[in-house]
């Protein structure tokens, strides 16, 4: 009948909404209804003290920073920023590998670079050069002459390498180039740290000198003898003079020794 159909829709929405019901709350093991299981808020203490270990961590690795730049200033001759935007992983390894034992790279934040260098004399390089993406090249005494050469090399391969996947008639800029020299405390251009790498080593002027040492010890030694002789031949000459007595010993000395 019209009633019992009616009868029989009620019936099948109500065991509709019960499945959904169900399903939207989980049922269990025995097939009863599960709770949904209240929020648990997170513990802000908890975050709190990792969040003031990490950044006491950052804290201490850029002290620890700053104390290995200072290191590496201390030992260091010429200390040079590169321009390395651009280049790709295995280049800029490929110039590292490439420096003598003695120098080093290093690349850092400008502003640790800023703090490793105040109050000292290479408080040029922040000044100049701390912009931009730099790494920097320390090198001693010892290893200055190679380690410039390294460089000029290097920046000359890389410039013959953009040339040739250019167009002819394309206008190759420098791949990288030098954002700051120091030197001695003082700023040095491209083309005056490229004269660096015609000055005599350490090694070659130890050499030098010991050479010098040894040649002219005899004519040193004939040099020191002839003094008092020039000085009493100075002498009788004054003594001899009749009219002219303005004339000095100095002046004879003088005279005697240029001729």
């Amino acid at each position: 009948t019209a009633v019992d159909h009616c009868q029989s829709r009620v019936t099948r929405a109500a065991k509709g909404r019960m499945q959904v019901s169900q399903t939207a709350l989980g049922r269990g093991a025995n097939g009863t209804a599960l709770r949904a299981k209240p929020f648990a808020p997170v513990s802000l203490s908890h975050s709190r003290g990792s969040l003031q270990v990490t950044n006491a961590i950052t804290r201490q690795k850029k002290k620890d920073i700053v104390v290995n730049l200072k290191e590496k200033l201390d030992g260091s001759s010429v200390v040079f920023g590169v321009r390395f935007k651009g280049l790709s992983v295995a280049t800029v390894q490929r110039f590292r590998k490439g420096l003598p034992e003695t120098a080093t790279m290093f690349v850092c934040k400008n502003n640790l670079m800023k703090v490793a260098v105040a109050e000292s004399a290479w408080t040029m390089l922040a000044d100049q050069g701390c912009t931009g993406e730099n790494a920097w090249v320390f090198a001693p005494e010892d290893g200055m002459q190679a380690t410039v050469k390294h460089y000029f090399q290097f920046e000359e391969a890389l410039y013959n390498e953009a040339k040739k996947l250019a167009r002819k008639d394309a206008v190759v800029a420098k791949p990288t180039e030098l954002s700051v020299v120091v030197m001695d405390s003082k700023l040095l251009t491209p083309t005056e740290l490229k004269a660096v790498e015609k000055l005599p080593t350490k090694k070659q002027l130890l050499a030098t000198i010991a050479a010098l040492v040894k040649q002219p010890a005899t004519k040193l030694a004939t040099s020191i003898k002839q003094v008092p002789l020039m000085l009493a031949t100075a002498i009788k000459k004054v003594s001899e003079l009749d009219e002219d007595k303005t004339k000095l010993v100095s002046s004879v000395v003088v005279t005697e020794a240029s001729a």
